[in-house]
């Protein structure tokens, strides 16, 4: 069988469950046997990819068929959801072939990890499972979702550690970016997973992205500042320019199934941030001067970016990207003129409009926009110093939302799971201080959004650096960004509004102040010698400056805890 893009991968470590669930279930049951699974779990981005490709809720009592499939063989299988996370399961009878252990294992067998599966009793099982140990095979078991393929999983096995005489069952020989995503497991993760989209390896967020883009071609951010859409435009434009062949995955092969599309599909793209001064001559076409050949000067016409792009993408096979930052801080109706006639994907390679100049070769008389051109936008939702973006451009980009993302953050920072933050600090570890972190801004984007809204919250960017050695130092660090990122920035989001200020940094009122003398705002009366015109105003406190302990008890605060 020829070759087949490649959808969703995922990969599994082979510990002691895996083994389990995978080696059978023995006719002697008695007290204390283990071997009673049928499954491996699915969590995580593992989780979050199974249900996305093959579209299953994350919700009770749901069951999705499934078939798994390899080399001459197959066997009926089923997704089901368990609290937080899938079964992958199989029917109780065995474990899909190329999961289990086999006695001769080969390049041209399905099997892969070597070991008897016929054992009859669990305490040879678990003798079996401590001399695979021993060998430090490091096994992995893998799953792949073809494009174009409805429920159906092709499962292989790889090792990490293969003998000598094994190098075709080796996982660091896979292409496509496999052994890095393995490379993400470890004791608290079993499983890894790889979204491939449109044939071309991709990170989630950019094949998430590109998704939308397949069905419209332009596409609009919208978030707070620091939230990660200038971070996720250069991974598209790093996607667009430099991505890597399709990953393809032949069904018919044991072992040397994946390959790697050495032709990709050649990619161009043009960055521009919008501003007052920008306008249609900066983005489409205009006139520029140009030194004569027998002297003084002549004018041209001269392409702009999506000018350019567009000529380029007319040639097949080829891909081109325009990202307009900072969408609504130029007049992007009058920057994009007649062309936002072209937008529509319905439009593309259809329409046309004329270009007011015209030299017959690097401008065309006539412009139109080929599908494969993305537009790419985004936008500040704080800000309030522009106008709101015109009714017939905003219904031509699909908007996508992106608030603050503090699952995120809090692997970033390394957070702990559910710790104990009242616990004394002499107890705290960096986990835990990362974990008030992202408690912080939850917190206060809680309160932003109940005074300003929610286009005003903070994102995770803010506190992205917060790092240390130590925990103080990691305390310290934390302190400092609220001072001087979270703090200074809403202090300018609310010049002259103490009210809506203290309130967001739970000052209390002018009556009733909240805090103690560690508060970061408080409320101090005026001089009673300036008569009414002293009035009582908000103060704010550095609480980096603090001692560790009172600058911990004023975070642990602002987090609501």
């Amino acid at each position: 069988m020829v070759a087949q893009a490649v959808e969703a991968v995922w990969v599994w470590k082979f510990g002691t469950s895996a083994f389990k669930a995978t080696y059978g279930r023995f006719a002697d049951s008695s007290a204390g046997d283990s071997y009673t699974k049928n499954y491996v779990q699915v969590s995580g981005e593992c989780r979050d990819l199974l249900s996305s490709v093959f579209h299953i809720a994350q919700e009770n009592g749901v069951r999705h068929e499934l078939t798994y499939v390899w080399p001459g063989g197959e066997s009926d299988g089923h997704v089901n959801w368990s609290v937080d996370r899938y079964h992958l399961n199989w029917p109780m009878g065995g474990a899909p072939l190329p999961w289990k252990l086999t006695s001769e294992p080969s390049e041209s067998s399905v099997g892969a990890i070597p070991g008897n599966p016929t054992h009859g009793s669990q305490p040879d099982a678990d003798a079996e499972w401590e001399a695979l140990e021993a060998k430090g095979l490091d096994p992995f078991l893998v799953a792949v979702k073809l494009r174009g393929e409805q429920d159906r999983l092709h499962l292989r096995a790889y090792l990490g550690n293969p003998p000598e005489g094994m190098e075709w069952a080796s996982l660091d020989a896979l292409p496509g970016g496999i052994p890095e995503a393995v490379g993400t497991i470890n004791g608290n993760r079993a499983c890894a997973s790889l979204e491939v989209s449109g044939g071309v390896t991709a990170a989630p967020a950019v094949a998430k992205l590109i998704e939308h883009l397949e069905k419209n071609p332009n596409v609009l951010l919208v978030g707070p500042p620091g939230t990660g859409k200038t971070v996720l435009l250069e991974e598209l434009v790093n996607f667009v320019e430099h991505s890597a062949g399709g990953l393809l995955f032949d069904p018919d092969e044991p072992h040397r199934a994946f390959s790697e599309d050495v032709g990709k599909m050649p990619g161009m793209s043009r960055t521009v941030v919008l501003h007052p001064s920008y306008g249609y001559e900066n983005l489409v076409v205009g006139l520029l001067p140009e030194a004569a050949a027998k002297g003084g000067v002549v004018v041209k016409p001269a392409p702009g970016p999506l000018v350019t792009l567009a000529q380029w993408a007319s040639e097949p096979n080829r891909r081109a990207l325009l990202v307009l930052d900072e969408f609504n801080r130029g007049n992007a109706a009058a920057v994009l003129g007649d062309t936002i006639a072209l937008l529509d994907k319905d439009k593309r390679g259809i329409a046309v409009v004329d270009l007011p100049y015209s030299d017959g070769k690097s401008v065309p008389e006539r412009l139109t926009l080929p599908e494969n051109l993305w537009v790419v936008a985004a936008m500040n939702s704080s800000d309030r110093s522009v106008a709101p973006l015109d009714a017939a451009l905003r219904r031509r980009f699909t908007i996508i939302e992106m608030p603050p993302n503090y699952a995120v953050l809090s692997q970033h920072l390394g957070a702990g799971e559910n710790p104990d933050l009242d616990l004394p600090f002499a107890e705290w570890t960096l986990a835990m201080v990362a974990s008030l972190a992202v408690d912080l801004l939850e917190a206060v984007n809680q309160r932003i959004d109940a005074v300003l809204g929610s286009d005003f919250r903070l994102g995770q960017s803010n506190f992205w650096g917060v790092t240390g050695e130590t925990e103080e130092e990691a305390l310290r660090s934390l302190a400092s960004a609220f001072d001087y990122r979270v703090v200074s920035t809403l202090k300018l989001a609310m010049q002259d509004d103490d009210g809506a200020l203290a309130a967001v940094l739970r000052a209390g009122t002018i009556d009733r102040q909240v805090g103690g003398s560690s508060a970061v705002a408080y409320w101090q009366n005026g001089d009673p010698e300036l008569g009414s015109y002293a009035s009582a105003r908000l103060h704010l406190r550095e609480i980096s400056k603090l001692d560790p302990e009172n600058a911990l008890a004023e975070l642990r605060r602002q987090a609501g805890r």
